[in-house]
């Protein structure tokens, strides 16, 4: 995940001792050097270094050029991209170069993140415009979800997530070195008949699978000062299974980033925005209990997404916060609550 930060602050040396990421750098600059770019330094600058991405920036003599590297399991977001640009001319970043082999790509500047500007002056425009982008987006994807499966993107449809999830929850060394206790882990494994009912119930109604960005937000949404075009970043971890998904995490994170609560205007107007393009399908009875089901099994697809990141990653890596709290924990924690209610 790309969690850039505007105006760029950091300017942290290049770690000369990282052998891959001196390829990847190199690669960077010779390739760039073979479209025309003029380079200021053929040393970019960090913009984030985390276990699942690394991410620099080339000042070029055509502006600032964004190279990415994530791991084997997460390296599929450059072909997506490219999928998603060329197939279904989807607001995304604009890939000018991918290398297979090191698991990196080269991408133009597409603006600073949205949650940025917001925090000077909220404006809920822009938030409404970058909802009608991704939700169309959904839209589009939802009729041709196979051009996405075929290169590997994971499905995770109502009618897998069931298995999946007890799949995931018979896993105690991992759920118990995330945080959770073995009656908990045992709970959790007698929610399976209660989550496949909620699949079964959240199916029936006429809304069509399709990708969800397991963290789609406002820091995930460039905008360009000059157009005010918004772009959509950070597709790697995508998966095929409810759109609802994606833009319950949208909403949560809006509330927590620009301290909104579930009863203000904005926020009401936010989270009718989100769903507006799904009316047309279900009568808006119909569609506020397919939200209300969507929001408990979100728990099991924020699990899902967690775990995958971490098997990515080398989990020695999570230190500090992320291993103290867990990454995995709290989203079925939530879920358990959740059921309770449900129940």
């Amino acid at each position: 995940m790309i969690q850039q930060s505007s105006p760029i602050k950091t300017t942290h040396p290049i770690d000369e001792d990282s052998r891959q990421n001196k390829a990847i750098i190199q690669w960077g600059a010779k390739t760039l050097l073979s479209l025309g770019y003029t380079l200021k330094s053929t040393l970019p600058e960090i913009v984030q270094n985390t276990p699942w991405s690394y991410v620099s920036r080339f000042l070029t003599s055509d502006g600032a050029i964004y190279l990415k590297h994530t791991p084997d399991e997460l390296a599929l977001e450059a072909p997506i991209i490219g999928i998603l640009h060329d197939q279904f001319n989807a607001p995304v970043a604009e890939v000018i170069a991918h290398n297979a082999e090191l698991n990196c790509f080269l991408m133009k500047d597409a603006g600073i993140p949205l949650r940025g500007i917001l925090k000077e002056k909220f404006d809920e425009t822009l938030l409404f415009k970058a909802i009608d982008q991704f939700t169309s987006l959904q839209l589009a994807v939802a009729e041709r979800v196979d051009v996405l499966i075929d290169i590997g993107v994971p499905d995770w449809r109502l009618g897998c997530l069931p298995d999946l999830y007890l799949q995931f929850v018979s896993q105690k060394d991992v759920l118990m070195a995330d945080g959770l206790s073995e009656l908990e882990i045992d709970q959790l494994q007698g929610l399976h008949a209660t989550i496949s009912d909620l699949c079964k119930q959240l199916s029936s109604y006429s809304i069509k699978e399709t990708l969800v960005q397991p963290d789609f937000n406002d820091n995930n949404a460039l905008i360009d000062d000059s157009l005010h075009n918004i772009t959509i970043i950070d597709l790697g971890e995508i998966a095929i299974s409810h759109p609802f998904f994606s833009l319950l995490n949208f909403l949560h994170v809006i509330k927590k980033y620009h301290a909104l609560t579930e009863t203000s205007d904005v926020y009401l107007r936010l989270q009718d925005y989100c769903f507006k393009k799904f009316m047309p399908f279900v009568p808006k009875k119909d569609l506020l209990e397919a939200v209300s089901i969507a929001r408990t099994l979100s728990f099991v697809y924020g699990a899902l997404a967690s775990n995958r990141l971490m098997q990515a990653c080398d989990r020695t890596q999570f230190t500090g916060s992320f291993q103290q709290q867990g990454r995995i924990s709290p989203s079925l924690k939530e879920l358990m609550a959740a059921c309770v209610r449900v129940t």
